[in-house]
């Protein structure tokens, strides 16, 4: 049976992720600010790797809600915005994956063990400083662009919303409108 709607738990889900993405960002951003050795800073990497590791997580579970409730048809309006839709939706998610695993192999890469609400992640990688300097560029360089491809995502559906009220950005919210 085909929907107009996302199924609320896979909305709720999409929003949760957002609220984590966000708090990631934030706290590696404001990181930065904090002068070394000061206890906050360890708070903020906590705080930021947590963030990370759940987005993995919650991730996962979104790709298997997304078999189990199929996503709604695509409204009506000209293939290049519906083929742009997916491919935005695409890196995103390869972002969500991704980002959080380059985030651990970065640490492991260092000699770092990395842990998960106190459980130790398996070794991934052994240590490796060449290999850690290349992860944290690669890391650091999609963390910056997550920042314009979820604006990009925003801006679409703002758009829709306001300009084209075709309804779907409603769809996406975890309650009736």
């Amino acid at each position: 049976m085909q929907t107009s709607r996302y199924h609320p738990l896979s909305a709720a889900l999409h929003w949760l992720m957002f609220i984590l993405i966000a708090v990631a960002l934030a706290a590696i951003q404001v990181r930065e600010d904090i002068p070394k050795g000061e206890p906050l800073r360890d708070t903020l990497k906590s705080v930021h790797m947590l963030a990370g590791q759940l987005v993995f997580l919650f991730v996962l579970v979104r790709l298997a809600l997304r078999f189990t409730f199929k996503a709604p048809a695509a409204l009506p309006g000209p293939r290049w915005q519906t083929g742009s839709a997916h491919l935005v939706h695409l890196v995103l998610y390869l972002m969500m994956l991704g980002l959080p695993l380059s985030g651990v192999l970065f640490y492991q890469a260092g000699g770092r063990d990395v842990s998960f609400f106190g459980m130790m992640l398996p070794q991934l990688i052994a240590p490796n400083p060449e290999l850690k300097s290349s992860i944290k560029e690669i890391h650091e360089t999609v963390g910056e662009a997550i920042y314009f491809v979820v604006g990009f995502h925003v801006l679409a559906a703002l758009w829709h919303h306001f300009i084209v009220k075709d309804g779907t950005m409603l769809r996406m919210l975890p309650w009736k409108k």
